[in-house]
């Protein structure tokens, strides 16, 4: 078996360590940025629709409040 023959070793801790660079290297300047990228992106378009389903919610609050004062006022 080559895992247990010492002459082979450097050679497979060597690829080891380059493979694991590449791979950390692609973790960190590509995918990394786009999931922050992604998550502020979705924070942000949560918010917006949140903030404006409170302002639609307030506005159509305080239309009925003017309706029912007008017409409890009336009788």
């Amino acid at each position: 078996m080559t895992q247990l023959d010492s002459i082979t070793w450097a050679g497979q801790i060597l690829w080891f360590f380059i493979i694991f660079f590449f791979i950390y290297c692609a973790a960190v300047y590509i995918y990394i940025p786009v999931l922050f990228m992604n998550q502020f992106t979705r924070y942000n378009k949560i918010k917006k629709h949140y903030n404006l389903s409170v302002f639609y919610d307030y506005l159509n609050v305080s239309q009925k409040f003017k309706r029912f004062f007008i017409i409890g006022n009336n009788f």
